[in-house]
């Protein structure tokens, strides 16, 4: 009986096959769909109408997302909780609001160690960090 535990232990494919049974898959990576922005531009001013929406799904609060769009597009705007819209005073398109989402997802949600969406931003002192729940990491981020 010794003998054989002895040669299973020695088999390379059998331990492969175990740990991949025992290791859990990724959770979080590969493709995040943020909610394509719905917006209205009415004079100078642009309104996105489902921010909180896409605040949720970034598990971001919305007050933060609204100061780093504002400061990246920098122009004044104001966030309604109860409605849920931002109301931007600038003329600007879906298109440019859909890629500073992006940035916003790659920079301040995705974490850079394992891909993961399950992260959460703390604030310590005056620096942001990044800290993922699945693997552990934690990254400094640029404040806003």
């Amino acid at each position: 009986m010794a003998g054989s535990v002895r040669e299973l232990l020695k088999d390379y494919n059998y331990l492969l096959e175990r740990l991949y049974k025992k290791v859990p898959p990724k959770s979080g990576s590969g493709e995040y769909e943020i909610p394509e922005p719905q917006v209205l531009r009415i004079g100078n001013q642009t309104i996105i109408r489902n921010f909180k929406e896409i605040s949720m799904k970034l598990k971001r609060d919305p007050q933060l997302v609204a100061r780093y769009l504002q400061k990246e597009l920098a122009a004044a705007g104001k966030y309604d909780p109860d409605s849920g819209q931002l109301v931007l005073n600038v003329k600007v398109s879906r298109k440019v609001i859909n890629q500073f989402l992006q940035m916003f997802l790659r920079t301040y949600v995705r974490c850079p160690t394992c891909g993961s969406v399950d992260t959460r931003l703390e604030r310590r002192g005056r620096v942001w960090i990044l800290v993922c729940e699945a693997c552990g990491a934690e990254q400094p981020v640029k404040p806003f």
